[in-house]
């Protein structure tokens, strides 16, 4: 009888999920619960299936200074913090990606300001592998990883950036370019496919950019009005469907298969804002600027402050609004966020969960899968 009522609910849930209209579903703002990833962190990422978040420990709230070693985060096992890498005097981390398996890509370094820094790549907590550079640079830094394991980044020779891959066994300069013929100078995320998107540069600024594996040329996103010569593409989607940025003053939202780029609307009060992280699904976390630092999220059709999309007792002593260190830094497919903001005056990392949780989500999907069946089973009968 029990399962028999489980099933009853699970079928009543979906009933609901597809009684409502259509607009509703795609406009209603959705709600979270946070939870803080400890005083004086940032959260920096988290991987495409929320699984798992990086951030930074900091011995000092103010300025950010005098970092630690960075961690893994888990739902269910917290923070761990991952292992030394490089030489002894290398004490900055910046553990910048993490993927589906828990691998993470970073920085180490001398200095809180990542001097002579070094390309890691750490298997989930348990080692760390400094990453292969060309023979003509001896720093690096990783800014993104994908499924299949492949570091995005960028590296230094003779004191300029080029954009990068790496492998634990190679790494690889893109030298390929936009017909504009600006150079590629960081890659900031990489998609499963193996599609990057980053910043380029030349004699009149910065582009945003998208390069496809084995491409000749890389693909110029173009720019908002206003944002010619000003615009940096900083995340793409595990897809490649989706990149997100800044364009002048403001965020946008780019699609490879259109080759459009939208801006994101930026709440009344803003004066600029910058897209940090997208997903699949098109939705973009980032911040924006009114003398403070306000987190935000997209949903592909407004822009809410994540303090207002805040639920239930977890809010509490929470400010997103007030302070200038705020931002939102990285979203999942399944709507989890990880960034920071103050807690209590201090500055702290979070990860905030949508209300009700990704796997109710599941569940009402499965409810009115069940419905379908059993109302065309009935049809057929």
């Amino acid at each position: 009888m029990m399962k028999k009522n489980a099933l009853y609910l699970t079928i009543a849930a979906g009933l609901v999920l597809l009684n409502l209209p259509k607009s509703v579903l795609a406009q209603a703002p959705p709600f979270y619960s946070i939870y803080s990833l400890g005083a004086n962190t940032t959260g920096l990422s988290i991987s495409q299936d929320g699984t798992y978040v990086t951030g930074l420990y900091y011995n000092t709230n103010g300025g950010f200074s005098n970092p630690q070693a960075g961690f893994l985060w888990t739902q269910s096992g917290g923070a761990v913090t991952l292992p030394a890498a490089g030489p002894t005097n290398y004490v900055d981390v910046s553990p910048n990606a993490v993927n589906n398996s828990g691998m993470v890509a970073g920085a180490v370094s001398t200095t809180t300001f990542g001097a002579n820094a070094l390309p890691v790549l750490y298997s989930n907590t348990s080692s760390a592998t400094v990453l292969p550079l060309p023979a003509a640079s001896s720093v690096g830094k990783p800014y993104g990883i994908n499924n299949a394991g492949t570091v995005a980044g960028t590296i230094q020779s003779d004191g300029s950036w080029y954009a990068a891959t790496f492998t634990p066994t190679s790494a690889t300069v893109l030298t390929q370019t936009p017909t504009s013929g600006a150079i590629l100078q960081y890659a900031f995320g990489i998609a499963n496919s193996g599609r990057v998107a980053g910043q380029a540069g030349s004699l009149t600024g910065l582009s945003g950019y998208y390069l496809d594996p084995d491409a000749s040329n890389a693909v110029d996103l173009g720019s908002l009005p206003g944002g010619e010569g000003n615009t940096v593409a900083f995340s793409i989607s595990g897809s490649g469907g989706y990149i997100t940025g800044y364009s002048g003053a403001g965020p946008f939202i780019y699609q490879p298969e259109t080759a459009t780029m939208t801006a994101i609307p930026m709440l009344a009060e803003w004066t600029s804002g910058e897209g940090r992280s997208v997903n699949d699904l098109g939705w973009v976390v980032g911040y924006g600027s009114a003398g403070t630092s306000i987190p935000f999220l997209f949903n592909g059709d407004s822009t809410y402050s994540l303090q207002d999309l805040l639920e239930g007792p977890t809010a509490a002593g929470w400010d997103m609004v007030s302070g200038t260190g705020n931002a939102a830094l990285g979203i999942s497919d399944n709507g989890i966020i990880t960034g920071r903001a103050l807690f209590e005056g201090v500055t702290t990392g979070f990860v905030m969960i949508p209300v009700p949780e990704p796997s109710t989500y599941a569940l009402l999907g499965l409810g009115a899968v069940a419905m379908f069946v059993a109302l065309r089973r009935r049809r057929i009968l």
